[in-house]
């Protein structure tokens, strides 16, 4: 909203007096009446992607305007704090970094004097305070400039962003546009570079969790993100620039990553990427990483076991066989015969066996006293009951519970995956290492997610990525 600069009117009546100060460069009269300063605030929070709250470098009652973007020209912030690029203090009056275009102009027609501090050779000569607006005719000018001033500072930065949403449970996903979101206290802003699909993508679409979780629609789906930070809300030191990776945790579903830009916690379900590992690989890791990190280790295979792994050609079941046959298990993958049976080889099983076939009779040629444990990502989970040896273990990622033993000596135990930042330091620290392999197996654009979600809920080998940016 740039401000023709030709038809601005000089501002009414005598400029008010200032302290000339560097600190506190303050308004000494004319102040803006409650209700004009109000609206002032209220149209600063309207702003997509500012952060507000007390001002770090001015006096605790101003009202700071924060971005926390790490790339921007200097013109567009304040010193030292580099995310803010103006407050409104509790007078009315306003401190700015504008354009340069507009510093001359405002100050021959009276809206705005040099902030002192523009003195100085590390500062940029385009902060100005000002003046606080004392009617609505004023409160408009002051508005514009501060866009002004707003839209400097984000510079490449969109308002809006491009997401993959659902209105209403059952819809097919569609590419829309919505507000970049905003990080509030312990949270961070990601610019997302990759993500990818999961179950639960399918799940939220479909309503299955309608009952067990709040949905705000529209619902922006993704639950796995890999990025940078390019904003921080309150409390959080993480530093700008970092590149994260994890899993969109948060109570009501809203919020995903299939989108320019995700809000996250800081303290749960995120970690830094590692060296050597890229965003691809990092945006593919978090959600069915940690669930088969859960379900290997409920089950704690050790050198001499037999593990079934029943699901091993998804995402999950692609981690937990990599999982187990390097906690030193004889793996045991369902697959079909060819590229299905070569993936699972690939990646360290050293028995197939195709579920569409006699699935007892396979295991047990390979296994005639039982498995010592099984993973169920899939299928009947008695059949796989049936199939573990006495004192055995059962994990299961479908909800299944003790009540399956049926008085069978094996303990089974419902999985649920846990992006805790400890797990995920684990699977990005095995990824660089080459111990573990992200098997991604296609790519799709953030524009083409529905169609590919439709694919993924045909079934699909391995991971399915979504590249973002």
């Amino acid at each position: 909203m740039a401000i023709d600069l030709s038809t601005l009117p000089p501002r009414k009546g005598t400029r008010p007096t200032t302290t000339g100060k560097e600190i506190p460069h303050d308004q000494l009269e004319q102040f803006s009446p409650p209700e004009i300063r109000a609206a002032l605030v209220a149209y600063a929070e309207t702003l997509p992607g500012v952060a507000t709250g007390p001002s770090l470098v001015s006096e605790p009652g101003s009202f700071a305007l924060r971005l926390g973007r790490a790339e921007r020209p200097f013109d567009a912030f304040l010193h030292p704090e580099v995310d803010e690029f103006g407050h409104i203090h509790r007078s009315g009056f306003l401190h700015l970094t504008v354009p340069r275009e507009y510093v001359r102009v405002l100050d021959e027609l009276g809206w705005t004097e040099p902030h002192p501090i523009t003195r100085r050779a590390e500062f940029p000569d385009t902060i100005v305070m000002l003046y606080a607006p004392r009617d609505a005719e004023e409160l408009a000018v002051a508005t514009a400039v501060l866009r002004a001033s707003y839209e400097q500072a984000v510079g490449d930065m969109p308002v809006r962003m491009r997401a993959v949403t659902v209105d209403a449970f059952g819809e097919t996903p569609t590419a829309t546009a919505v507000d970049v979101p905003v990080p509030g206290p312990g949270e961070l802003l990601v610019r997302v570079a990759a993500s990818s699909l999961n179950g639960f993508d399918q799940a939220v679409v479909h309503g299955v969790f309608r009952d067990m979780m709040e949905h705000t629609f529209p619902v922006t789906l993704g639950k796995d993100f890999a990025g940078t930070v390019v904003a921080v809300g309150d409390g959080v030191e993480r530093p700008l620039g970092a590149r994260v990776f994890g899993v969109v945790m948060k109570p009501a579903v809203h919020d995903g990553a299939f989108a320019d830009f995700v809000v996250v916690s800081d303290g749960y379900g995120v970690a830094a990427i590692p060296d050597g590992v890229d965003f691809a690989d990092a945006g593919a890791l978090g959600l069915a990483g940690a669930a088969a990190v859960g379900v290997v280790e409920a089950v704690a295979p050790a050198a001499g076991d037999t593990v079934l792994v029943v699901g091993a050609t998804g995402g999950v079941g692609a981690y937990a066989v990599q999982l187990a046959a390097t906690a030193g298990a004889t793996v045991v993958a369902t697959a079909a015969p060819g590229a299905q049976a070569d993936f699972v080889r690939a990646l360290g099983a050293a028995h197939v066996v195709d579920a569409s076939g006699d699935l007892a009779a396979q295991v047990r040629a390979i296994a005639p006293a039982g498995v010592s444990a099984a993973i169920h990502l899939a299928g009947d989970p008695q059949a796989l009951v049936d199939l573990v040896a006495p004192g055995g273990r059962l994990a299961s990622t479908l909800g299944v519970g003790p009540e399956a033993a049926d008085g069978r000596d094996v303990t089974v135990v419902p999985v649920m995956a846990d992006p805790s930042a400890a797990t995920l330091d684990r699977l990005a620290a095995a990824v660089a290492s080459g111990a573990l392999r992200v098997p991604v197996q296609s790519v799709h654009h953030l524009e083409d997610v529905a169609a590919a979600m439709a694919g993924f809920a045909a079934g699909t080998l391995g991971k399915v990525g979504v590249s973002v940016s």
